[in-house]
């Protein structure tokens, strides 16, 4: 057993090496001190054109821009994926996007095609 009680001197030295001096000598290793829940990270304008699948962006305000394209061809279907999101990068770039939400594949035989709504984050 790790600790025997709050009030044994020598599982209060074991808590205070464990856990440094400056904790609580009440709660030491005695009590759950819970989770904090994490706060979601921002999204901050890069360079690179941030892609989401989902259609809102937690923690941010953002305006709609509008809709954006990437298509390609090849006979391999993973390059021509890869090309289609270069393209689509591009031009939500050129439109003055940061992220591209509700971000969708269609492909055919002989062509892929990526699709977005392009949005800037509001600061």
């Amino acid at each position: 057993m790790l600790f025997k009680s709050k009030n044994d001197q020598e599982s209060i030295d074991r808590a205070k090496k464990m856990y440094g001096a400056g904790i609580n000598r009440g709660l030491a290793g005695f009590v759950s001190q819970g989770r904090k829940k994490k706060k979601q990270p921002t999204i901050e304008a890069v360079d690179e054109i941030t892609l989401t699948t989902t259609e809102k962006i937690p923690e941010n305000d953002y305006r709609i821009i509008g809709l954006v394209f990437g298509t390609a061809t090849g006979e391999e279907k993973a390059s021509a994926h890869e090309q289609a999101i270069k393209v689509l990068r591009d031009k939500a770039k050129r439109v003055g996007a940061d992220v591209v939400v509700a971000m969708r594949f269609e492909s055919t035989s002989s062509m892929v095609t990526v699709y977005g709504t392009a949005v800037k984050i509001v600061k």
